[in-house]
């Protein structure tokens, strides 16, 4: 009995770590994907466009992270049902939210905060309906 519980919880853990880990990935993917926008400036779409865009070091930040989310992604969804990981995956909006204050210095609106927390509660109600 003991090691069914080790195992369901050693599974629990790993699918927490991963889910952590998508969040982060993704988060930082989206705030990698702005400074190196910010850092481009405004330039039109041509070829010297595509080249500084290649030799962006945001950029190329932002594809690792996409990259790694992907497969992170692919190992959760082995692990979930869709119709629970898809909208979990709404937590990347908070993860973006909290990067873009912290790392950016974007001001955060209260209705922005309300939204933060609407989301928590659904998560929250999703998880509590998950059977085991």
């Amino acid at each position: 009995m003991i090691s069914r519980k080790a195992d369901w919880l050693h599974e629990r853990l790993g699918t927490v770590v991963l889910w952590v880990l998508l969040i982060v990935l993704e988060s930082a993917g989206q705030i990698a994907t702005k400074v190196g926008g910010d850092q481009l400036g405004q330039m039109d779409f041509n070829l010297q466009w595509l080249l500084a865009v290649a030799g962006n070091v945001g950029v190329w930040l932002a594809i690792a992270c996409y990259f790694g989310a992907f497969f992170v992604w692919m190992l959760i969804l082995r692990r979930s049902h869709l119709s629970l990981a898809f909208p979990l995956s709404s937590l990347v909006f908070v993860g973006v939210l909290l990067g873009s204050w912290l790392w950016l210095g974007e001001h955060i609106s209260l209705l922005h905060w309300v939204g933060v927390a609407v989301i928590m509660g659904g998560i929250v109600l999703l998880a509590g309906g998950e059977e085991p």
